[in-house]
């Protein structure tokens, strides 16, 4: 036997039981860190995501009432147009009744 009587060998196999409880506690704890980077940039990305719907909500929102306003404009346009078509028919109206008063 080559090892017999070698102290390193001892000491090695003496720790081999404390060595592995201490790669398994690095591994572990690897695994925890890269567990906690993980939930990180998860709690950023959710973050981003309800900050844009934040956002997004808020654009809408500003977009209705315009839209609103819009509408109101159009309905008050339309109303003048109705008017003015009046008027031009009524004015029409006059005309052809004075071309026909010159015509007789």
């Amino acid at each position: 036997m080559a090892n017999f009587g070698n102290p390193a060998y001892s000491a090695v196999m003496g720790n081999a039981a404390g060595m592995a409880m201490i790669a398994a506690g690095a591994v572990g704890f690897a695994s925890a860190v890269g567990a906690a980077i993980d939930a990180a940039a998860e709690a950023r990305r959710e973050r981003a995501y309800y900050d844009a719907l934040g956002a997004a909500k808020a654009h809408a929102s500003d977009m209705e009432d315009l839209a609103r306003t819009a509408v109101a404009m159009v309905a008050e346009l339309e109303a003048e147009v109705a008017s003015l078509r009046r008027a031009c028919r009524q004015r029409q109206e006059a005309v052809d009744m004075l071309a026909a008063r010159v015509r007789a």
